[in-house]
């Protein structure tokens, strides 16, 4: 008892420790505990302006011209200007000793205080993931280019959540300042939040344009050592070279430069704008000369230029109002365009298109026969992409944003129409996701928006292959990051998770603020009518969603709960914490949704002691269907002949090098052909299955059972099959994308679970017109009852007499199941229940 009590003692002290030890080795953690107390505690200073260009990485660009025109500017150049900047060293001469003009280091205890604190946030990329903007503050956000090459979902080949941290950018962004009506399009939607994003768009040029209609010329020249009659040329390709590789692109625009040098008129100085590591390759080999320092503006710099080469870079565009020729030169235009993509085809571009660099040379040395064959093109793109180039886009962000002047050209995208969050769980291969998806893919998007949100950091291929099944008319949201938090309400929520929100002392502890701020942090400042849990299954997106600021919030049910909490796997309960949590917080949802009304029977007897007015919070929505895509797979049939036997293939990835196949025999017509689909786990109980079919096949020898689905209990099966002498008989088949076209050449469809919600795998064998047989449970007797299916005794007996019932011969199905009719009913429970606003 004394050494039962000692580790109690020990599990209770580590708990308490736990937290604060994170806090003192955990860096990150610290950090942000820091700034979640800036944002709540220090007051905003309203005469302050952060500003940050390129990760912190120069003083240029666009937050550059606007802090210029700022400290030029007789009533905003005493206000305070904060500069995220990595090295101090990039700091403009003429700013170095401003008292007005503070250098922070970027994600310092300084620089997240002005985060924190600054009225107005100016910036040409992205704050860190932990940006949490303040409804007092003013984000502006200049993006760093007309986009050439592809942006966010866009990218060819990309990592599927690399745009996290725009995307949250731009959620709270008050101002999205723009270039053209082509580069907001393109940023909105490449980022997945067009019809989601609550700022403005201003369609009133970029400000850093500006520097180059109105840079001192002479003042460029004499510091860069340009001889006075001299034309320039620049050279600014973009860095596609490597970390570990530095020195191969770097030799090769060495090489480049000393051919400019050789072979072109000596009426022209060469200058290259380049990244900062082929910069330090040229100043370790005395050329640094050759380079334009990176500390100086980019489009102050191109006021001096007569001839621009250029490849994938959106500089071109910057340089179009100066009407002076550019050239492309792209030698991996078809590997960037493979792995990449571009908007614009190179071929279509205001320039000669050059692969080799002597077509580069060749051009310049005819640069008049350039200008004249592409003044045209040269038109098109400044009438579609400079329209407001004028010199003065600097003036009307600061009238629009500083003096509160309201222009034509800024506007919203964001829609009318109901707005609705959703969780959609994990995207694993299960009847949740298949319900998800079938809701998503019937929603009437004229009238509802619909945004998911999901973690965004799991690399599972069944998670992806799901996702990208939803209706193109969802948006996405990842979570980038994690939580800001104080030290203490992370341990407030350690104990919530330990605990679950039951008592009166544990509904006032629990960190609600934490939960509130964390689903600001993640949808930025859009705003959202409906909010749905539809997993029901993760303490963390439960939590979000009943503290998030919706006018309606709901919570799925898919089963019996209480059973999936008591669900037993190898000698572990995998979702008995979790759900210990869940349930505590359903008192906090309008809508506690089961998919079936005898699954909500069950579910009230188990909650209604929670849930406060359970009668009107616990109601059913049934699982939508998409008999349409159940009917079109069926058919889609792809067999392999081998030695006179026909293969069902499961798998088919091929490349030009290999082949992956593999698949099962196809159900003959001489045998009777019993299926199961679902997950391999207990609640599914195939174990009863198994021992049944094998009291089947003494019977009748010729029957098989195709076994669908992976899962925890898989090898336990196989086990049992070989100990039941049932190896001819039974098939597993693995998980397979199309089980339909199996299910239609199958004759019997038998589910033996011991607890369901409502069987998205009986709903589509309905659809298909299969005979089907099911165990006596609500969730399944709530889809066949009245005679469309045959329900037996949830016994191995009772699965026997179903399936010697059809073999037989015996009518299973009485009714057709009307689908039409059935999928008109459940989008219209979804809309009258978890829609409806009155």
């Amino acid at each position: 008892m004394a050494e039962k009590t000692r580790k109690i003692i020990k599990r209770k002290i580590k708990f308490v420790l736990d937290p604060l030890k994170k806090y003192i080795q955990d860096q990150e953690f610290r950090m942000r505990a820091t700034y979640t107390k800036f944002l709540e505690r220090k007051p905003i200073k309203e005469k302050t302006i952060l500003y940050e260009a390129y990760h912190g990485q120069s003083m240029t660009g666009n937050s550059y011209a606007v802090f210029k025109y700022l400290m030029n500017h007789p009533v905003y150049k005493n206000y305070t200007h904060v500069w995220a900047l990595k090295d101090e060293n990039t700091v403009h001469e003429e700013y170095k000793n401003k008292r007005n003009v503070i250098i922070v280091k970027p994600r310092s205890r300084k620089y997240n205080n002005y985060l924190a604190t600054a009225k107005y946030l100016i910036n040409d990329t992205t704050f860190p993931y932990y940006f949490q903007k303040r409804k007092e503050q003013i984000y502006t956000n200049i993006w760093h280019g007309t986009p050439l090459k592809h942006m966010g979902l866009d990218i060819k080949n990309r990592g599927l959540t690399d745009h996290r941290n725009i995307q949250h950018n731009f959620l709270y962004t008050d101002f999205m300042v723009n270039p053209n009506k082509f580069t907001y399009e393109t940023l909105l939607k490449s980022h997945d939040v067009y019809n989601i994003y609550s700022g403005y768009v201003m369609d009133t040029g970029y400000p850093r344009i500006d520097l180059m209609f109105n840079a001192d010329k002479d003042a460029i020249r004499k510091k860069l050592s340009i001889p006075e009659g001299k034309k320039v040329i620049l050279y600014a390709p973009t860095w596609r070279g490597k970390l570990n590789s530095k020195n191969d692109m770097s030799e090769t625009l060495m090489h480049e430069m000393d051919k400019l040098k050789n072979d072109v008129n000596d009426e022209y100085i060469i200058l290259l704008k380049t990244h900062y590591y082929a910069y330090e390759f040229f100043k370790k080999n005395g050329l640094s000369h050759l380079c334009v320092p990176n500390s100086m503006d980019t489009n102050e710099l191109l006021s001096i230029v007569d001839i621009l080469i250029t490849d994938y870079s959106s500089i071109f565009f910057d340089y179009l109002p100066k009407r002076k020729p550019v050239i492309f030169y792209a030698y991996d235009a078809e590997e960037y365009e493979f792995n990449r993509g571009m908007y614009i085809d190179m071929e279509d571009l205001p320039g000669p298109f050059c692969k080799d660099f002597n077509s580069v040379v060749s051009n310049i040395n005819n640069i008049d026969n350039v200008t004249l064959k592409y003044k045209e093109r040269y038109e098109y793109f400044i009438n579609k992409f400079n329209y407001n180039d004028d010199g003065n886009a600097t003036k009307r962000l600061v009238e629009t944003i500083f003096e509160g002047k309201s222009l034509n050209n800024c506007f919203k995208t964001c829609t009318n129409k109901i707005k609705i969050l959703i969780y959609c769980g994990g995207f694993f291969n299960n009847g949740i996701t298949t319900s998800v998806t079938n809701l998503l893919n019937n929603i009437d998007y004229n009238k509802y928006d619909v945004t998911a949100v999901d973690y965004g950091n799991d690399n599972r291929k069944e998670k992806w292959e799901n996702l990208a099944k939803i209706n193109k008319n969802v948006s996405v949201l990842y979570r980038v990051g994690t939580w800001n938090a104080k030290l203490f309400e992370w341990c407030r929520h350690r104990l919530l998770l330990r605990r679950g929100a039951y008592t009166d002392f544990m509904k006032k502890v629990m960190p609600s603020e934490m939960y509130e701020r964390e689903m600001k942090r993640l949808i930025g400042q859009s705003a959202f009518d409906i909010g749905i849990d539809f997993s029901g299954y993760s303490p963390f997106w439960t939590t979000l969603f009943a503290f998030g600021d919706f006018k309606k919030r709901s919570i799925y049910l898919h089963n019996d709960m209480v059973e999936q909490a008591n669900k037993k796997v190898n000698n572990k309960y995998p979702h008995r914490n979790n759900l210990k949590v869940v349930f505590s917080l359903y008192r906090l949802f309008d809508k506690v949704v089961s998919v079936s009304k005898l699954t909500n029977e069950q579910n009230i007897k188990n909650f209604s002691d929670i849930i406060d007015n359970y009668q009107t919070k616990m109601d059913f929505v049934i699982n939508n269907i998409n008999y349409n895509k159940t009917l079109e797979l069926k058919e889609i049939k792809k067999t392999l002949k081998i030695e006179n036997h026909i293969y069902l293939l499961s798998k088919n990835e091929y490349s030009k090098s290999n082949i992956n196949l593999s698949g099962f025999e196809i159900p003959k017509d001489d045998n009777i052909n019993f299926i199961n689909i679902g997950r391999l786990e207990p609640e599914k109980d195939q174990e009863k299955l198994l021992y049944a079919f094998s009291e089947i096949v003494k019977i009748k020898q010729n029957t098989k059972l195709y076994i669908v689905g992976q899962g925890a209990l898989k090898g336990y099966l196989e086990k049992l099959v070989k100990s039941l002498d049932l190896e001819d008989h039974v098939i597993f088949t693995g998980q397979i994308s199309n089980p339909y076209a199996l299910l239609d050449y199958c004759d019997c469809f038998v589910l033996s679970s011991n607890h369901e919600g409502q069987p998205m795998v009986l709903l589509e064998a309905l659809i298909l017109d299969k005979p089907i047989i099911v165990t006596n449970i609500p969730g399944s007797r709530s889809v066949v009852e009245g005679g469309y299916g045959t329900i037996v005794d949830n016994s191995i007996q009772g699965l026997v007499d179903g399936m010697t019932k059809f073999i037989s011969g015996q009518q299973m199905n009485e009714k057709t199941f009307d689908y039409k009719e059935y999928s008109k009913q459940a989008i219209n429970m979804f809309y009258d229940k978890i829609c409806s606003l009155k």
